[in-house]
């Protein structure tokens, strides 16, 4: 058993939410992650250069700059992970405030 495996708290058949919203979809397929990102209108790339480049300009003074950018992405990346769930909910026919 490695040091990972006794931080595995899943119960034997139990299954994920991304796997139950998954079962759930009514049409099909529904698009993985990096597809839903660039559906938005901007590709992914162009998406996280805009936020790296607006923490640079409201922190390029500031000896934090590298951890301010570092914290910029990890939150856009938290916002996008959030938007994705919304979308896998939406699809599965899932009440998206559940």
């Amino acid at each position: 058993m490695s040091n990972l495996d006794k931080f595995n708290y899943e119960c034997e058949g139990q299954i994920d939410i991304t796997e139950y919203l998954q079962s759930q979809v009514k049409c099909g397929a529904v698009k993985d992650l990096t597809a839903w990102i660039g559906s938005q209108g901007k590709a992914q790339y162009t998406q996280i250069k805009e936020v790296v480049k607006d923490a640079y300009e409201r922190c390029k003074d500031s000896e934090e700059l590298v951890d301010r950018i570092t914290n910029a992405v990890s939150v856009y990346v938290l916002e996008q992970s959030i938007g994705y769930m919304k979308y896998l909910k939406s699809e599965s026919g899932v009440d998206a405030d559940d």
